[in-house]
């Protein structure tokens, strides 16, 4: 993720959610959320983290962070505890080789995919039963340093895409293909260094597919799934 510029004001984009929301098949739902919580939410929160997130969430320098990534991890909990019909507070989470969070066995079986971003106080989840996701989101916002940093980590076609956008839309057409690179690394549990300038995403991989997603004025984000023809259901998470 880029370095962030600045918090702003949510106001999310998505509609409410249906009265049910089964992930069943090919369907591929994407929640956002607001991670501005008062401070009764924030301990409530925090009581649903492991011992091992809280750990982390005390590691924190600023207290903004930290409450961010408290409500973040919340977030995630809580969707996943709706797919998987449990509190949550009892969700087991394990991590890959390289870091990339799972449900552990047996509590989903078939298996539960899913992914979280956030910027500043805006988070995405995705989740899936049928294919791996990566979601991610950024506030969109001045880049002075914009065209060092596509020629440095964007591809031929994708800087060539750039460089066709109106001057205008620029940042967003930037924005629209770095959240792809991130959501496509995600989605496989690699790492960003050495990597994003060798991956290109002015289209979906073979056997993949890319979606730009928009979940609130001033943000851009990107859904990968690795399945062709994956569409996305996207709702705001109702806290209560």
């Amino acid at each position: 993720m880029i370095m962030e510029f600045q918090t702003t004001a949510i106001q999310l984009s998505w509609p409410r959610p249906p009265p049910r929301t089964e992930l069943a098949g090919g369907a591929v739902h994407v929640w956002s959320a607001s991670l501005e919580r008062s401070d009764p939410e924030y301990e409530a929160a925090l009581a649903d983290l492991s011992d091992d997130e809280r750990a982390r969430a005390a590691r924190f320098h600023f207290e903004r962070d930290r409450k961010c990534f408290v409500a973040g991890r919340s977030f995630l909990r809580a969707v996943l505890a709706h797919y998987l019909k449990t509190g949550p507070s009892q969700i087991t989470l394990a991590y890959e080789e390289r870091g990339k969070p799972r449900v552990s066995a047996p509590d989903a079986v078939p298996p539960l995919h899913f992914n979280l971003s956030h910027s500043r106080n805006l988070a995405l989840c995705a989740a899936s039963r049928f294919a791996p996701v990566g979601v991610d989101v950024e506030q969109i916002r001045p880049m002075p340093e914009l065209a060092d940093i596509a020629a440095t980590f964007c591809s031929g076609p994708e800087n060539a895409l750039l460089n066709a956008a109106p001057a205008d839309k620029k940042i967003e057409v930037f924005f629209s293909i770095w959240t792809r690179k991130e959501a496509c690394l995600k989605a496989t549990g690699e790492s960003i260094a050495g990597t994003l300038a060798q991956m290109d995403c002015s289209q979906a991989p073979p056997g993949w597919t890319l979606h730009t997603l928009s979940p609130a004025p001033g943000f851009i984000g990107a859904l990968a799934c690795a399945a062709s023809g994956a569409a996305p259901l996207c709702w705001q998470w109702q806290w209560h």
